[in-house]
Parts: C-alpha cells; sequence; structure tokens
C-alpha cells in the first residue's frame, strides 16, 4: 500500500452529543482522487472541515504526509478548501480574492500581483484581477475561488 498523503484514523465529531462523523477511517495517497458522497446531514462538509482544520475532532486524528494536525492550526496546514458555493470575499475584486492566501503568509505585494496573474492564466481567466466577483458567472466565480 502506498504511504498515505492524508489519513483520518477514528475521527469524531459531536454536536450537541449527536455524533456528526462517528469512528472515521481514511487513508489517501498522493495522486489519489477520493469523492466524498452522501445525503444532506451525513457529515460531508464536516469530514472536509476538520482536515483543513477549520472543526476540532472530540476523538481521533488527521494527518497530512505523515505529520499529526492536532494542534495545527487551519492556516498553517495549507489544505484548501472550495465550497459549493464559493465562499468568495464580495469587498474584494478578483485580484483581491486570489491574493488572499499569499497575503496572510506574508508575501510581498509584487510576489502576489505574480501569483494573481499566473493563477488567472492557469484557470483560463487572464486579465480578469480587476473585475467584481459579483459580475462574474458561477463557472467563472468556481475557477476564482480554486484559484484562491
Amino acid at each position: 500500500m502506498p504511504p498515505s498523503l492524508l489519513s483520518l484514523e477514528g475521527a469524531t465529531v459531536r454536536f450537541g452529543g449527536r455524533a456528526v462523523l462517528d469512528d472515521v477511517g481514511l487513508r489517501v495517497a498522493e495522486h489519489e482522487v477520493v469523492c466524498v458522497l452522501g445525503p444532506s446531514g451525513s457529515g460531508k462538509s464536516t469530514l472536509l472541515r476538520a482536515v483543513a482544520g477549520l472543526q476540532p475532532l472530540d476523538a481521533g486524528r488527521v494527518t497530512l504526509d505523515g505529520r499529526d494536525q492536532s494542534g495545527v492550526p487551519a492556516h498553517k496546514r495549507e489544505v484548501g478548501l472550495m465550497f459549493q458555493d464559493h465562499q468568495l470575499f464580495p469587498q474584494r475584486d478578483v485580484a483581491g480574492n486570489i491574493a488572499f492566501g499569499p497575503r496572510m503568509r506574508g508575501a510581498s505585494r509584487a510576489e502576489q500581483q505574480s501569483r494573481v496573474a499566473e493563477l488567472l492564466e492557469l484557470v483560463g481567466l487572464p486579465g480578469a484581477a480587476r473585475r467584481s466577483v459579483a459580475a462574474l458567472s458561477g463557472g467563472e466565480q468556481q475557477r476564482v475561488a480554486l484559484a484562491r
């Protein structure tokens, strides 16, 4: 079995005494694609939020590249989530949304601008940096969220 890039062992999250995640185990190898499916309320988003560090576990552990993530804050995990509704910052233009991560990591303005241009090219939106996110189509918003 190849080494796990992501591993959950006994991951449990309770809301009001009710287990939303109950002893979940998962191993994902590098370059492996995993799809999380289930009905509304089955814990899909909670699972992803726990991996990203946005939801603390009541029991169990998450490891990324073999390193236990207990106590590692979300901004240090380098895990991104892209929700169905994009979660873009409406007060920021496209560039401001994409530059958010590099800015939080202390990148210089020049580094931010370079990364924004690179990512816009990658997602097929060159020249969209100054556009309002509200003026984008749903597909364009999804690509900006992916770039961020």
